[in-house]
């Protein structure tokens, strides 16, 4: 369903079918609208009417004449509103991620630039606001767990490939792959791929048919990148040959099928591991950091590390006030500083919404520093810190 709007209802996460202005003449080529930034500069390049896509991106939701003054910078008003933006970002890709894998459900062979839109708008957002798109990596956006979690894995696979700086056509690539991992588990039964806690043996067995699965689906397609052949084949091969499909050992792997490998992993540590339970960030990155050289790659672990620091987005901390905190953003220029979520008041009380806070800095209304003294666990705490995000944070939209 296509709609007309003018300039000034035009919002992030819109897509744009035309415009009053020939497409020559605009400062970009994507027609989804990631931020404010774009839209900007549509003004400039005197764009005033333009055709919406309902089905590709999100409606009319801002009335014209609301004038709603901007939050302060760094306030914890702006603070919400751009993880409420990244949150649209991410559901508005979910959704789009799950038509797609629908598709692949009834048979439909897909082309791989089908992906190009929802992974265009996750690596817009993750350049124009990467901390409350790496905050809502770790969230889960509805009980379609594939979904979800291919999702969240191209945002993890965009940042690190960020931090290597990959050119634009390299990382759409990287991000495509890992948004498409999983197509095997498409042909499966959503009892299965959804099922919460253990797998019976037989439940085992039949989910490890989806990456052979997956790679016999990519032989339909055509002028499939390499980068998307590797994560689909590799992503449950480990370092000593105890993965699967093929029993692959170190030299054996690709170096996109280690990263896929180091990603995937991750992503199901601190939703649900083999029994069930989530582990916190933290402890995954530990756990797989003490398994590094034997299942995974040190180098291709090193590079998730340093993206999202010693703290990631998810991390209970103590902090030395006696206050509980979150940790929501890294700080690439102090790692042990990162940007985080005070849950409570100095009594130990919940703040009624968490206060954004930089550690070593002066925050909140007793303008306070703050040091960490410790890192917590989930044991520690009775909440799990992802539930904290999801209602006060990113996915609060």
């Amino acid at each position: 369903m296509q709609k007309k709007i003018t300039i000034d209802q035009l919002r992030p996460g819109m897509y744009v079918v035309s415009t009053n202005r020939s497409w020559i003449s605009l400062p970009f080529f994507r027609k989804n609208i990631p931020n404010q930034r774009t839209i900007d500069k549509l003004r400039k390049a005197k764009v005033t009417d333009l055709v919406i896509d309902l089905n590709k991106g999100v409606d009319v939701e801002v009335a014209i004449g609301n004038t709603e003054p901007l939050p302060e910078p760094g306030s914890p008003a702006a603070v919400q509103k751009q993880a409420e933006q990244a949150a649209q970002i991410q559901t508005m890709v979910f959704q789009q991620t799950a038509e797609l894998m629908e598709e692949i459900r009834a048979g439909k062979v897909i082309t791989e630039e089908q992906a190009d839109q929802q992974v265009g708008l996750l690596m817009d957002q993750i350049f124009e606001d990467p901390q409350s798109m790496l905050c809502v990596s770790v969230l889960r956006n509805s009980d379609e767990v594939v979904f979800d979690h291919c999702v969240n894995l191209s945002i993890l696979a965009l940042f690190v490939g960020k931090s290597m700086r990959l050119d634009e056509e390299a990382l759409l690539n990287l991000g495509k792959a890992a948004l498409l991992h999983d197509i095997g588990k498409c042909m499966l039964p959503k009892e299965i791929i959804n099922k919460k806690g253990r797998l019976t043996q037989s439940e085992q067995e039949h989910l490890r048919q989806h990456v052979d699965r997956g790679l016999a689906y990519l032989g339909k397609m055509k002028n499939v990148p390499a980068v998307i052949r590797d994560f689909v084949g590799q992503h449950h091969e480990f370092l000593d040959g105890s993965g699967y499909p093929g029993g692959l050992r170190g030299p054996q792997i690709s170096d996109y099928g280690k990263l896929a490998c180091v990603l995937n992993a991750y992503d199901e540590k601190i939703h649900r591991d083999s029994d069930g339970a989530a582990v916190d960030p933290r402890g995954a990155l530990e756990e797989m950091q003490e398994q590094a050289g034997r299942l995974y790659d040190p180098e291709a672990l090193k590079l998730l590390v340093d993206c999202l620091g010693p703290y990631p987005p998810g991390t209970i901390l103590m902090l030395d006030s006696g206050e509980m905190a979150v940790a929501y953003e890294p700080n690439p220029n102090q790692p042990e500083a990162p940007k985080v979520l005070i849950l409570t008041h100095l009594d130990g009380t919940f703040r009624d919404q968490p206060l954004p806070a930089q550690i070593g800095q002066a925050a909140g209304e007793e303008n306070l520093v703050r040091e960490i003294v410790t890192p917590m666990t989930l044991e520690d705490t009775n909440f799990n810190p992802l539930d904290i995000l999801a209602k006060y944070g990113p996915q609060s939209a």
